[in-house]
């Protein structure tokens, strides 16, 4: 008899990325989300509403809609580093920066190449 395998609890995707060291430049640049224990036993996000188990925590804060949630949070919220940006009024998945008029993909990957980018530095 063979036994399955266990499986892990984070991405595989990112688990070889910090094994390997490639991690993405701004990986976790808001860090992670907040959670708020219920009384059933479960757990909230409290930037995206989601409710979970407690054995999905860790994977569902590497998560793509997590990780958009919290950019959502932080850009109503105005909170540094995205107090210089504002929701594309054209397209959800991107945001408009507020000193140079670029538009930048809603990632964190994407957000911090245009923090750190020469034109945005020059301007401040």
């Amino acid at each position: 008899m063979v036994k399955a395998a266990k499986k892990s609890k984070t991405p595989k995707l990112v688990k070889q990325q910090q094994e390997n060291g490639n991690v993405k430049e701004g990986f976790n640049l808001l860090g992670s989300p907040t959670f708020e224990k219920l009384e059933n036993g479960r757990f909230k996000c409290l930037e995206t509403g989601h409710e979970m188990l407690p054995k999905d925590k860790e994977l569902y804060s590497n998560s793509k809609r997590c990780r958009l949630g919290l950019i959502d949070a932080a850009l109503s919220q105005k909170k540094p580093p995205l107090n210089m940006f504002k929701q594309d009024p054209h397209c959800k998945l991107k945001v408009v920066c507020k000193l140079t008029g670029d538009i930048v993909n809603k990632t964190e990957e994407h957000i911090w190449k245009h923090i750190n980018g020469k034109r945005f530095l020059n301007k401040l």
